[in-house]
């Protein structure tokens, strides 16, 4: 008898830690996947997987090289302010947000820089904590992976200097390539035929004036 006793408890024990690992497992935070532009900003959201009713959570972004946290604010499920230090966001509130579907708790800005090649990079939170409104402490062990797919930049036509504007300074360009100053580049071709010249020149006081 006592040892059916013993046999029970620990099935029973068992059993509460078996869901206990199941409740953790639904209690997830993980980034949406987004396509970028190296050199411009990208817009990428934070969800939350959760079947406790969450007051508090914590988590930090990890970046590819290149790429850059910026800003966090609060999202659809969420309303109060996302804190932001360094690469970790948190947020905390007074009313704890019920358990149910998954559903967008902030949004983050990253910049890409334009060194950034064309590819497709990994986004993961780690260290990711939440705490529930009966003080359940929820840590995500199984860290979520999105993917960033960034894509090269598109040039404007007529900016041979590359300071994203087309002005005198890139007809200036062009007479120093003519001249042999400074090497030519593909951008200077600005009339697409196959040479860098007087044309090329025109084609950006057109494109300067609207033409």
């Amino acid at each position: 008898m006592k040892r059916r006793f013993l046999f029970m408890l620990m099935a029973a024990l068992t059993c509460i830690g078996a869901n206990a690992a199941i409740n953790r497992a639904n209690n997830y935070l993980e980034a949406s996947a987004a396509t970028a532009t190296a050199g411009k900003t990208v817009e990428v959201s934070i969800l939350m997987t959760n079947n406790f009713n969450i007051i508090n959570w914590q988590t930090n972004l990890v970046l590819p090289e290149g790429i850059t946290l910026v800003s966090a604010v609060a999202a659809e499920k969420w309303v109060d302010p996302v804190n932001v230090e360094g690469n970790q966001i948190s947020s905390e509130t007074e009313t704890a947000v019920g358990a149910g579907s998954k559903a967008v708790v902030a949004k983050v800005t990253l910049q890409v820089a334009s060194t950034v090649a064309e590819g497709e990079y990994d986004i993961a939170l780690s260290g990711t904590v939440m705490i529930a409104d009966n003080s359940t402490i929820v840590t995500q062990i199984d860290n979520k992976v999105a993917k960033l797919t960034v894509e090269p930049a598109i040039g404007i036509k007529g900016d041979v200097n590359g300071d994203n504007a087309v002005d005198v300074m890139d007809a200036v360009m062009i007479y120093d390539i003519m001249a042999g100053n400074v090497a030519s580049k593909p951008e200077a071709d600005v009339n697409g035929d196959n040479a860098v010249d007087v044309m090329d020149v025109v084609a950006i006081y057109d494109i300067m004036a609207g033409n």
